[in-house]
């Protein structure tokens, strides 16, 4: 460091943690150019200058920024805009605000929606239900998990849907007795409706992402891996061409590009400091809330029909697709829930890269991996396979995880097992399935609400998890991660220090201040 650099940012006099177990602590930070140039205890005041803005913190702490390693950010955009049935305890509740919001549209408009749930409304809603309440609009709600569509009929009229659809493979199109569907389509089913829903325009999108980025910014956010389409993909890569991302995009792609991928030179890491491609996304198997998660055991109360969810993906069509981004430099994110769906994806995995060599140099992460058995867990780290995981969705669907996994519901979200297992774990939130806040998640994280308490992680596992675990899920752990000089410099500042407190606390904490490769991207009180 040349004696006359001076710092852009100077942050002292607080509880720095650096998630780097050389120098885990320290009080102050310099930022020069986008970078961390010096920590220490301070005050740095060598490194002052007319332009140098200090940041005095009074024992506030400061961690690496949140990277959300999975998340869905157009779509949370978006569906802040549109009728939102998380909030209906009950089939009625969600049918009067669909009407509320049916009668505020446009005639012929499309009525959007999400969150609906057959767990918490004790029965699957049906077209006849959302008939009653909307008229003869077309609708489409999308399940609190994501994973199942709840159509009116004038919706199925306009996708062609009758008696005679066909069930495609890793689908589910619920039927009364008679052969009818009822209404609701789960996992590849709902792609015999996607087709023939108006989309938002790419304006749209942009948009909603801008809105976005404020909220994301606001709760300490530095950086995501957003797992959607080529539609939300332009509009970052527009965002970034125009310099108004505020957070650093670790983009993914969905299973229908992977074969034009290679063409295209979509690689894993492809891309600038604020936009790279990152990983190939693929579905094992369904989710828990609908029921389509794929499990070793028959679901409880389900023995006698062997019901164990729903695989999405043959043995063969993993390998297939594992060797096709392996060809394209390609990461895999691997969609699994279910204990089946674990087993499945680290066996395809295990077997094809001794087939096929170049599998060995692409990354695999196992995005939610809610049930692992427990002879499956040191096979992450033998692997090298990354959780991928989301606290927060274990306050959510622990009742539910009770009544269809039982006993194995011990073996959970199991977060702890996998940081004792020695494998890689990353937080991310599923938003919009969740809150985006990352405090939420870290509450979550360190309590789990009381439910199976031996999983729970302390505050530094957690944060570890969100900051250097993401890090090392996109390949970025030499540049972010730690508050250590020579990375980025891209952190929070929390109003208190929450890590010698009880976890309640962290319900208390906000984000004061969020920097971003440098650049304030967020400012609350100081």
């Amino acid at each position: 460091m040349a004696s006359a650099m001076q710092a852009d940012l100077l942050l002292r006099g607080g509880a720095i943690y650096t998630m780097d177990p050389r120098l885990p602590q320290t009080r102050a930070l310099a930022i020069s150019d986008g970078r961390i140039v010096a920590s220490g205890d301070g005050p740095f005041d060598e490194l002052r200058g007319p332009r140098t803005r200090i940041v005095e913190l009074h024992g506030r702490a400061v961690v690496p920024g949140f990277v959300d390693a999975h998340i869905h950010f157009a779509s949370f955009g978006l569906t802040r805009g549109q009728l939102n049935l998380d909030v209906a305890a009950t089939l009625e509740d969600g049918l009067r605000l669909a009407a509320n919001a049916a009668v505020q549209l446009q005639d012929g408009a499309w009525l959007h929606g999400r969150g609906w749930d057959r767990n918490r409304w004790g029965r699957l809603p049906t077209a006849a239900d959302l008939d009653r309440a909307i008229g003869a609009r077309p609708a489409v709600l999308t399940s609190h998990d994501g994973h199942a569509v709840w159509l009116s009929s004038s919706a199925m009229h306009a996708a062609g849907i009758d008696r005679d659809a066909p069930t495609p493979n890793g689908g589910v199109i619920e039927r009364d007795t008679s052969g009818e569907p009822t209404g609701v389509f789960f996992e590849t089913a709902q792609d015999l409706v996607r087709g023939h829903i108006p989309e938002p325009t790419d304006a749209e999108v942009r948009a909603a992402i801008l809105e976005a980025l404020k909220i994301a910014a606001a709760a300490g956010l530095s950086g995501i891996h957003n797992l959607e389409d080529s539609r939300s993909r332009r509009a970052f890569e527009s965002l970034e061409a125009a310099g108004e991302l505020t957070l650093r995009v670790y983009h993914g792609l969905p299973r229908g590009e992977l074969r034009k991928a290679r063409d295209q030179q979509l690689r894993t890491g492809l891309g600038s400091d604020w936009f790279r491609i990152g990983p190939v996304k693929l579905f094992a198997d369904g989710a828990l809330g609908s029921r389509t998660a794929h499990l070793l055991a028959p679901y409880e109360g389900r023995a006698a029909d062997d019901y164990r969810g729903v695989p999405t993906m043959t043995a063969n069509e993993l390998a297939d697709d594992m060797r096709r981004a392996a060809d394209a430099r390609l990461d895999l994110a691997m969609h699994a829930i279910g204990d089946a769906a674990v087993r499945a994806v680290l066996d395809a995995y295990a077997s094809t890269r001794t087939e096929y060599p170049s599998l060995a140099e692409r990354m695999l992460r196992i995005e939610h991996a809610q049930l692992i058995d427990a002879a499956d867990l040191p096979r992450l780290r033998q692997l090298g396979a990354i959780a991928s995981m989301q606290p927060i969705h274990a306050l959510a669907d622990r009742e539910t995880a009770d009544m269809h996994w039982g006993a194995r519901a011990e073996h959970g979200y199991a977060w702890r097992s996998v940081v004792d297992s020695g494998a890689t774990l990353a937080l991310g939130t599923d938003a919009p399935v969740e809150s985006v806040e990352p405090l939420l998640n870290l509450h979550a994280a360190t309590t789990r609400g009381g439910w199976y308490p031996a999983q729970r992680l302390t505050l530094e596992q957690a944060v570890r998890a969100y900051t250097v675990g993401s890090a090392v899920a996109e390949r970025a752990s030499e540049r972010r991660g730690r508050l250590v000089p020579g990375m980025d410099a891209d952190l929070a500042v929390l109003s208190l220090d929450p890590f010698p407190e009880e976890p309640a606390a962290l319900l208390d904490t906000r984000v004061d201040l969020t920097i971003v490769g440098g650049r304030v991207t967020f400012e609350g009180g100081e």
